[in-house]
This record gives structure tokens, sequence and C-alpha cells, in this order.
């Protein structure tokens, strides 16, 4: 179902770029025939299992199209893992059938034995000949369409259902969420490695008949550059990545005259990172909240919230009031809903939320997310982490993000992450780990003094450490498990 709507839209543009990097340019018309003949090649139907370990490349995406085509379910699979977890991810799956490309099949020749495999020559053989007729629409259409995994930070990852029918709301709507024009030109620095960006970017781009440019990895100065080259549209800027990119913008500001809209999501961004780059590129900043069981983004900004009068709190804090399709809550313990500006767990409704998890129990109508958070008066959502990551110190409750938004303030600072660790008087005491902006120092005794001038004592860490690099799941997320191992018996 999904897969044949962005099918049907891909014929519409035929001649029309779709794809383009890794030396690659690769038209609609193309990329859809492709697709079809892989899905009458493939053979697969409603009720199998397909699962993708792919990089960055045009036949990735082809080759979801072709599992969609099929009624079969695709199993994301983050490229980004290591074999042993790929091979737990690929077991508790069911699929029977692997697609991986280049870069995969020599690091997962055991991991695959015994597996139906898709290598690239067996791809390029599937798609060479063929019917390009797209088979009819099969099965049920409230089936699995994509599996994803989420990342996982403490425990097994879950697998994420989300159904044919889902999927293609999500495709239809995110447009709409995103302000994507017709034929919108998207630099693409996220990586299929994330499940959100091929329903929530990918897709989307080619069902309005647009246009997808590989760009992850490049620094700043070559994305910008890129995007200028390119007219480009739309793109994302990774939390890593936001004040760099500012600054390159800054530079090159010809990238304004046709760019759009720049997202942000997925990782909580310091407030001055956020404001320093609408400074730099105005209302095209969208900041949006969202999960991998809510399909598309439950928040978002728009361009008003960067203008005068906006009606939040501190609108560079937030991430934007919920969007139409859904409604955003903050309960207390009790379950009960809690009033503005009191912090609580987030609970999200919405027309895009999944169907349960892989082989477990259907989902309910609302998800309660273990993310903490509060709503203002005017409705705007603010963040403040995960639940299992609030510190409990002397009885008093910190949430992290309180604590980064103030030291990310200091003087060098270009990421930071605070976390709690076991204390035998206060329970647990707040710790933080900075890494510093290139070339520069950072001063923990200032940054003491600057926790202390804006928050209450029991806020302010008893340890900073300085470090090169934040540990991070393979989607990017910091791992704080880890941080209190490394730093708590300090």
């Amino acid at each position: 179902m999904w897969a044949h709507t962005v099918v049907a839209a891909m014929g519409r543009r035929r001649s029309a770029v779709a794809f383009r990097g890794h030396g690659v340019a690769r038209t609609h018309g193309e990329s859809r025939d492709r697709a079809v003949r892989f899905a009458h090649a493939l053979g697969t139907g409603p009720g199998d299992r397909v699962a993708l370990v792919v990089e960055d490349r045009a036949d990735g995406v082809e080759a979801y199209l072709g599992v969609g085509l099929t009624g079969a379910t695709a199993v994301h699979v983050n490229d980004r893992l290591a074999v042993p977890e790929i091979a737990e991810v690929l077991a508790r799956s069911g699929a029977g059938t692997v697609v991986v490309t280049a870069g995969h099949v020599e690091r997962l020749e055991d991991t695959l034995r015994g597996l139906d495999v898709v290598t690239p020559s067996r791809y390029r053989d599937m798609v060479a000949a063929g019917s390009t007729a797209v088979p009819r629409t099969p099965g049920d259409p409230d089936l699995p369409g994509i599996v994803g995994f989420t990342s996982g930070t403490t425990g097994r990852p879950k697998g994420v259902v989300h159904t044919h029918r889902n999927l293609d709301r999500i495709v239809r709507h995110m447009p709409a969420h995103d302000g994507l024009r017709w034929g919108s030109r998207c630099g693409f620095t996220g990586t299929l490695a994330f499940v959100a960006g091929i329903w929530g970017v990918v897709l989307p781009h080619l069902y309005v008949g647009g246009e997808i440019s590989f760009l992850a990895g490049l620094d700043p100065e070559r994305w910008v550059g890129t995007m200028i080259a390119e007219r480009t549209n739309f793109t994302y800027a990774p939390t890593p990545l936001m004040t760099a990119f500012a600054d390159a913008v800054r530079k090159r500001p010809a990238v304004l005259d046709h760019l759009d809209g720049v997202l942000h999501s997925g990782s909580l961004a310091s407030r001055d990172a956020v404001a320093d780059l609408v400074d730099a590129i105005g209302p095209r900043y969208v900041e949006t909240y969202g999960m991998t069981e809510t399909g598309a983004p439950v928040t978002a900004t728009v361009p008003d919230d960067w203008r005068a009068g906006c009606a939040a709190s501190d609108p560079y804090a937030s991430a934007g009031r919920a969007v139409p399709i859904a409604s955003v809550s903050i309960v207390g313990p009790d379950g009960e809903p809690l009033p503005a500006g009191e912090t609580g767990e987030i609970v999200v409704r919405s027309e895009t939320l999944f169907s349960g998890y892989l082989d477990g129990a259907p989902a309910g109508d609302s998800v309660r997310t273990g993310d903490l958070g509060a709503l203002d008066d005017a409705g705007y959502l603010y963040v403040r982490g995960r639940s299992k990551d609030m510190i409990v110190t002397g009885g008093m409750n910190v949430f992290p993000a309180e604590v980064e938004q103030v030291l990310a303030l200091g003087d060098g600072v270009a990421e930071v992450a605070v976390f709690g660790v076991a204390h035998p008087r206060w329970g647990e005491t707040v710790t933080a780990a900075v890494v510093p902006r290139p070339g520069a120092a950072v001063d923990t005794a200032a940054l003491d003094v600057l926790v202390r001038e804006r928050l209450a004592s029991y806020k302010k860490p008893t340890s900073i450490h300085v470090v090169d690099a934040l540990p991070r799941t393979a989607s990017l997320k910091v791992r704080k498990d880890e941080l209190q191992r490394r730093f708590g018996a300090s």
C-alpha cells in the first residue's frame, strides 16, 4: 500500500532525478522500474519477512520499495551495528531473506550463512530484466509493513511494527509536516541506518517527486557547498554539527536563496545551539519530537515560533506544539495529568502510532514515552530527558537536560552529558562529561561557577570530566550508562 503510493508518484516524474551521490544519478523512472522488477523477482508475499542491511544508496531504497510492493514485511536493520548485534536482530526478526549492500557482504558472511541472501550481484541480476508492471496491492493493509528496532541504550532493542496502512498515512502526512514543496530537493545528512529517516524523509521526498542527495559524512563546509551547487530545499542538522553548520551558512549565505527547511530531531540540542542556528537560517528551522513508536513526529515548531510574538515561554528550548494529528499530555507517577509547568512523563496520542511490538502485545491508543517533559501555558513541549536518567540526590529530583543547558553555555563547550552516579550519603550525585570545541580548552572551575549562579546548589555537578567524545549508540544517542560505569568509581 505505502510502496504502491510512492511508486505511483515516481512514475509521474520519470525523467526527474530521484537520487544523487556515490557517483550515481538515478531518475525516478529508473528507480521505479528497478523496484518493480525486484518485487517480481523476489517472490515474497504477505506474511513473509525480509531483512535489509543496506548502506546509503539508491539500491537500498529501491529494495525497501520492492519488498513493500510484494506485501511482505521489511525488517530494518541498522547497518552501523556490530556483527553480533546484527546477528541478534536477524535471529529475532524471523526473516528468511536478507538484502545486503556491498559494504556488508564480507563482514556478515558467517552471520548470513543458511539464509536466502540477496547480494549486490544477485540484486543486479534481479533488476536487469522482467516486467515493469506494478503488482496488484496484495494482502491485508493492516499486516506489518516495516519493523524498526529501538536504540536499546538499556536492555534489548524492541521491534516496532508499523502496518502498510500506517506507513501510507505517514508518507502522505510528512510533506505537510515538514513543508515540502513539489519536487523538493533534499540534502540527506541522515542515513538509511535510521528507520525514521526512511519513512520520515526519504519516502516522503519521493512521494512529492523530489530528490535525495546522500550527504552523510560531509563536513559542514562541503555540506553547504554541495547544497548550493544542487540548489537544495531541505536538509537535516544532526545535533553535533549544528553550530558548525550555522557557521558554514554564515560564510556562504547563498544557500538560503533556495533552502526552505532545516530539520532537527532525535536528540536534545542545547538552547544556545538552537538559538545560534535560528540566527543563521531564520524561520527555516524546524524542531520536532517523536519516536520510533509514533512513526511521524507528534510536535513541531512553525516559522512564526522564531518571530516576535511567539507564545512559547522559551521557543529555543521547546520542541514545538502538538501537530494536528497528535496530542501530548504530561502525567505524574499515578498516571494523572499534571498542570502546565510541572515535569512528568510525556504521553502521546497520534494517528500514526505503531501497531505493537514484533511478536508481542498490540499497542494501545496512547504511548507512555518514558521521556520527561513539561508543557507551558501555550501548549509548547519542553523535553527534560529520559525518566530512567533522572537523578535523585538527597531526595531531590534533578533533570539532566536542565543542567546540560547551563553547562552548554560555558566557554569552549561543544557537547555535554549529565548523569547520576552512586553516592554513599546522597544516593546519587550529579556528574557531567563535557567535550571541548576543536582547539578550545574547558575551564571546569568556571563551569562550576556558572552552574552555581543559575541553578540550585543540589543541581550542581560534584565532578565535571573533560572527554574527547561522548559515547553513543549506533543511532547517535549518548550512552549515559557507559559514562556512569566509566566515572562511577570516582
